[in-house]
């Protein structure tokens, strides 16, 4: 990066950090102005061109091609370097011609370097084709495309016609350094360091070359290998001369390789001839040009032949050939002169460049076309007279080949001129059509706010509700067959407050039955993404099918989609009944409707009468359901003992207690106190057999009072007697009475009891529990 005081070149632009690419001797910088507000019709960016003397002086002392820099020939050696340095850039400045480079700031000469500044240029033929297998170089995309070759090759000879024909100057430094590529695909002829004036009325002239030396930087001197022979060989110059430097260098840019390899020595570049003389007796021009366009094969004999007369005679001459009669070169030579022309022969150019865009390659589009074409309808919203058929075309091709460009590239270069505040009303009035159709690409390549807020909104108020021309109704069908790939940017508030109102309106202004139709179709398509609610649908949606007159089969049948898909959103069975059933109804009794047709409607309404009555009846069985569950929960759950899966638990104890084989004992209650308190000795009583574990027993008879005196103390149980079962007889048992024993024995107490009583009777219907064998009572006196 090189300092400058800040005064001329370095106070009006920015330099880039590093710079964009090298022609010998200069490094091209990019630039861009620093103050935009006062020159707002000046380019964006520029080429800063910069030599830098001290380098340049410093190879000279390296070298040896000077010895210091204070004798006065080594002074004048480098006067004269720099005098090619000055010649060149006050050539560009005189030469004034659009395929001539072209000169914005003249030279600055300062202690350490030259600059000036040229329109913004991308690189130069020689850094597109000194190396073929670099594949970053970004030029290769699009320089190497045919019709760009084309297009440059005519583009050079134009500027050789001029400076031939106007200047009467002949170029001889035609060459790939010498050409430029700037944004646009444009190719821009320069190196005007060695241009040589002719004597008036002369086409000759003598021209001695210097000796070439290898340690002299390249633009002191011609490159040999595009030098025409009669320069080299017989000293003598002329304007054919250029057409063979102009035939060298087609060959490199179709074949890759340089006519000759001479490495700017004499002797070697007359060899190098003499080889491609034989050459060409022995494979003929068709032999060695094989790699050209054949159009283009034609005419190379009288580029590079060597005789001077078998050359054509003026450059225009190369101009008529067919290879530029290409009806692509013819459109592209027409595009520059576009916005000078009339507005009929602007309207035809524009509408025949629809068919032949597919036929150029993208980069051309985007660098040229695009160009022209967005300057062109600037210039056309600017008039005072608005030509509305150019604009609609201008704009339908601006964006098709946007539709190319990447979204940010869309952004910076296509969207500020459609979006500009004093073009895009004329726009939406006078291209509204090619808007609608193209809304698709607009989405995706302009910033969803911008698009939303710019283009969209306005764009379909305009449609909806303002036109009111012949184009309203086309332009309102392909607006709303669009509007299927933008419902997902709409919120539901844009939908509500926005999209609804504006088509519930053109819904029911439309006379258009196509229009009405595909309003029918976006509601349909509302619904089913779900952008709309309840609310919307039978506030607004619905309402308008009321209100609807026309019974065309073919709304009817579009409506009937609809309402299939209402019940959706719509779940409230009371919504349903009272403002969906009664359209079907109505709609299906139209006498315009076939009977399939007819057939439709009434499976539709059955299905939805189906669905509801199914549904309600559900609601009703769960609240039913639930009524008698809570009714039977206040007693039967209560009085319900729970009930387990489970087997219940065995109770060991009752278990036991029924395999008793002992009688149970009850006790007896003392009668007298004559009797006898004489206890029972268990141990006298023997049983011959076990008595059963259960037996319904009575009550046995009350045992003889015993003579003896009660006490005070004495307890109604402390007596206890054993029972039998009344099934068995006395001679079942075998009780063995000890001698001399006072007490009665069993026998004689069972004997004792043989008169029943009333209480006998009663225990004997009584029913024991499980584990016992009588009823334990007390004996009351």
């Amino acid at each position: 990066m090189f300092w400058f005081s800040k005064t001329g070149i370095s106070s009006k632009y920015t330099f880039s950090a590093s710079p964009t690419f090298i022609t010998e001797p200069w490094s091209v910088y990019t630039g861009r102005p620093k103050d935009t507000s006062t020159n707002t019709s000046g380019p964006s960016k520029v080429s800063i061109f910069i030599f830098d003397k001290k380098r340049f002086e410093s190879h000279l002392l390296t070298y040896g091609i000077i010895k210091s820099k204070n004798s006065s020939h080594d002074r004048a050696s480098i006067a004269e370097a720099y005098d090619v340095l000055r010649k060149q850039v006050g050539n560009l400045a005189k030469l004034k011609h659009p395929n001539i480079l072209h000169l914005i700031e003249p030279l600055e000469e300062h202690s350490k370097n030259f600059m000036f500044v040229t329109e913004y240029v991308t690189g130069s033929l020689e850094s597109v084709f000194t190396d073929v297998d670099e594949e970053l170089n970004f030029l290769k995309g699009h320089v190497r495309e045919d019709i760009v070759i084309q297009r440059g090759i005519l583009e050079i000879t134009q500027a050789l016609e001029f400076i031939h024909n106007r200047a009467n100057c002949v170029h001889l430094d035609i060459q790939p350094r010498a050409v430029f590529i700037n944004d646009n695909s444009d190719w821009k002829v320069s190196g005007l360091g060695h241009l040589l004036s002719l004597p008036q009325s002369t086409n000759s002239a003598e021209y001695f070359m210097q000796q070439y030396d290898p340690r002299v930087p390249p633009f002191l001197h011609l490159a040999l290998d595009y030098t025409a022979p009669e320069i080299v060989l017989d000293s003598t110059v002329s304007f054919r001369s250029d057409y063979f430097s102009l035939g060298s260098l087609i060959l490199k840019l179709y074949t890759g390789k340089s006519f000759l390899s001479s490495d700017n020595s004499s002797s070697q570049y007359r060899d190098e001839y003499a080889r491609f003389e034989r050459r060409l007796i022995n494979r003929s021009w068709e032999g060695v040009l094989s790699n050209l366009p054949h159009s283009l094969k034609i005419c190379m004999p009288k580029l590079l032949n060597r005789d001077l007369y078998e050359r054509y005679e003026n450059i225009s001459d190369f101009l008529k050939c067919d290879f530029f009669q290409d009806p692509l070169m013819k459109t592209l030579n027409f595009l520059d002169d576009l916005p000078t022309k009339d507005r009929d022969d602007r309207l035809l150019y524009l509408e025949g460049l629809v068919e032949l865009l597919p036929k150029y390659p993208p980069s051309l589009l985007q660098r040229k076309f695009l160009t022209v074409l967005l300057h062109l309808l600037s210039q056309l919203c600017g008039d005072i007279k608005l030509d509305t058929a150019s604009i609609s075309m201008d704009v339908h091709l601006v964006i098709r080949i946007g539709s190319t460009l990447s979204q940010l590239t869309f952004q910076e270069r296509v969207f500020p001129v459609l979006a500009d505040k004093s073009n895009f009303p004329h726009i939406l009035k006078h291209a509204t059509l090619p808007l609608a159709e193209n809304i698709s690409t607009l989405k995706d390549k302009i910033r969803q706010d911008d698009f939303m807020q710019v283009i969209l909104k306005p764009l379909i108020t305009h449609v909806f509700r303002d036109m009111k021309d012949d184009l309203a109704v086309p332009t309102q069908e392909k607006l709303l067959e669009r509007l299927t790939v933008l419902t997902d940017i709409f919120d539901f508030i844009t939908v509500k407050s926005f999209l609804l109102p504006l088509l519930s309106e053109l819904f029911g202004r439309t006379t258009s039955l196509t229009v009405k139709i595909a309003c029918v179709s976006r509601f349909q398509l509302l619904i089913e993404r779900k952008n709309v609610d309840t609310d919307l649908i039978c506030q607004e949606i619905l309402p308008l099918f009321h209100s609807m007159k026309t019974r065309d089969p073919r709304i009817l049948m579009q409506s009937l989609k609809l309402f299939e898909i209402v019940p959706i959103v719509i779940r409230n069975e009371n919504l349903l009944v009272e403002q969906l059933l009664p359209l079907l109804w109505r709609y299906s009794l139209a006498p315009t409707l076939q009977t399939s047709q007819y057939g439709q409607y009434i499976q539709t309404i059955n299905k939805i009468t189906s669905d509801i009555q199914n549904s309600h009846m559900e609601s009703l069985l769960k609240t039913n359901g639930s009524q008698d569950a809570k009714e039977t929960r206040d007693f039967n759950k209560l009085i319900e003992p729970k009930r387990t899966s489970e087997a219940p638990r065995e109770d060991t104890d009752t278990k036991n207690a029924n395999n008793i084989a002992t009688p149970a004992i009850k006790p007896m209650r003392k009668t007298s106190s004559n009797k006898t308190n004489t206890p029972l000795n268990p141990r006298t009583a023997k049983f011959t057999e076990e008595l059963p574990s259960r037996s319904k027993l009575t009550r046995p008879p009350r045992r003889p009072e015993v003579n003896a005196q009660k006490k005070d103390d004495d307890d109604d149980f402390d007596e206890f007697v054993s029972a039998s079962s009344p099934s068995l007889s006395p001679r079942n048992i075998n009780i063995s009475q000890p001698s001399g024993t006072d007490s009665p024995s069993l026998n004689s107490l069972l004997t004792s009891q043989a008169p029943a009583s009333s209480d006998t009777q009663t225990a004997n219907s009584i029913t024991l529990p499980p584990g016992f064998s009588v009823p334990l009572q007390p004996s009351k006196k």
